[in-house]
């Protein structure tokens, strides 16, 4: 039993589904980190707020610690946030588009075989 022969033109559909494939894997796994992120500036914001704003705490970067307000540190984790905030948001529309992209040529696909 011989298998049927693609076509170039099917080649390049497969390949080009197997590329938004991966890409939409990347894409899921960076959205479960910056998802992880989320939750830390969430907590670390909920530990601050039971602070005195006057009290001295430290804030790292990187290998290093810098001593701080908590005022300073609310800020810093806010624009944290709202960069997170962002960046989840375009993912997620990223994700939507490839997930129907997805399935768009997935049916393309199945309907030629």
């Amino acid at each position: 039993m011989t298998t049927p022969q693609m076509t170039p033109e099917q080649q390049e559909e497969l390949q080009r589904f197997n590329q938004l494939v991966q890409e939409l894997e990347i894409i899921r796994v960076n959205l479960q980190q910056f998802e992880l992120e989320k939750r830390d500036i969430a907590s670390a914001l909920k530990e601050t707020k039971e602070l005195d704003p006057s009290e001295v705490i430290y804030r790292s970067a990187g290998r290093l610690l810098f001593q701080t307000n908590v005022e300073d540190v609310n800020k810093h984790l806010k624009e944290q946030q709202e960069k997170v905030e962002v960046r989840l948001s375009s993912l997620t529309n990223r994700e939507k588009k490839l997930v129907s992209s997805v399935k768009e040529l997935q049916e393309k696909l199945i309907g030629k075989k």
